[in-house]
């Protein structure tokens, strides 16, 4: 019974020095595109990795359509206030190595992510906030759907004093003619 105890405890021990050490969450991420009478949603993913690791969902549109991008970012740090931390919104081009879908870098600029140029911003804003816990910001903003060619609307955390940032993020596909799949 004693060996039994043993094992037991060496494998308890064993996996908890397996297992990733816990970050804590400071945000909650909720995004959401619609246009050419289609929707998609993100939620929250984190850096590093660079990119983060989720698979992001895709919206094909014509070009010159409206779209709505909108995000709610819920504070869900329970241990106090997170002070001057920015919120980033954009719109833009992808890079040319970026593919729809994948989990791929973003603009410098957009994301924050390093090593790659600047692409010029189809709508960006940004905020920089003190986050008491449960608070809750968000921005909707309309617009036309630009050229035809790949785009990454992205929200983003940035100084939040902590090994990761947060942010959501949809690949937008532009299309010249009739959207034939989506």
């Amino acid at each position: 019974m004693k060996s039994r105890a043993r094992d037991l405890a060496v494998l308890v021990t064993a996996l908890s020095l397996a297992a990733p050490p816990l970050r804590a969450e400071h945000a909650s991420i909720e995004l959401t595109l619609t246009g050419g009478g289609h929707q998609v949603e993100a939620f929250t993913d984190q850096e590093p990795p660079t990119g983060g690791v989720q698979k992001r969902p895709v919206l094909t549109v014509k070009a010159g359509e409206s779209l709505v991008f909108q995000f709610f970012l819920t504070n869900v740090y329970p241990h106090g206030l997170v002070s001057n931390v920015t919120v980033r919104y954009s719109v833009r081009a992808v890079a040319p190595d970026g593919s729809a879908g994948a989990a791929a870098k973003a603009p410098e600029g957009a994301a924050g992510d390093k090593g790659e140029a600047a692409a010029a911003a189809v709508t960006e804003g940004s905020m920089t906030l003190n986050f008491k816990p449960r608070c809750r910001v968000g921005s909707r903003v309309s617009f036309k759907a630009p050229a035809p060619g790949r785009y990454l609307v992205r929200v983003e955390t940035q100084g939040t004093k902590s090994d990761h940032e947060h942010f959501s993020a949809v690949d937008l596909v532009v299309v010249a003619g009739d959207v034939q799949s989506r």
